[in-house]
């Protein structure tokens, strides 16, 4: 598929939205054509998931297969260490993945920006 690209006067205006969230104008350009996709009842959100073989984590895939060892594919949870303002926050790269149970879980630290 050819990449879209497109004109808008309004670029000014895309930049303080896309800060307000604490992201790039390409990934907030994403966000919002992923949102009116999703509105639209297109499915858009790709589930990562976790290949589990007795409680180890083995691999990921967003399209899990069978396992002939017997593992169980379980979906990746993504969180927030703490509530997350993007006035007040930067969300950093995530920690490793860590089993919780039984669900995977991806945890992204959340950081005042000014001790960044």
């Amino acid at each position: 598929m050819a990449d879209v690209a497109f004109r808008y006067l309004r670029t000014d205006l895309l930049r303080a939205a896309a800060e307000r969230k604490g992201l790039t104008v390409s990934a907030y350009l994403r966000s919002i054509a992923d949102a009116a996709l999703a509105s639209e009842g297109f499915p858009v959100a790709e589930q990562q998931y976790c290949l589990v073989i007795d409680g180890e984590l083995i691999s990921t895939s967003f399209k899990p297969t069978k396992d002939e060892r017997g593992g169980e594919w379980l979906p990746v949870e993504n969180e927030d260490n703490q509530p997350f303002d993007p006035a007040l926050h930067y969300r950093l790269k995530p920690l490793p993945l860590r089993l919780d149970g039984d669900r995977v879980v991806r945890v992204y630290p959340v950081v005042l920006k000014e001790h960044a």
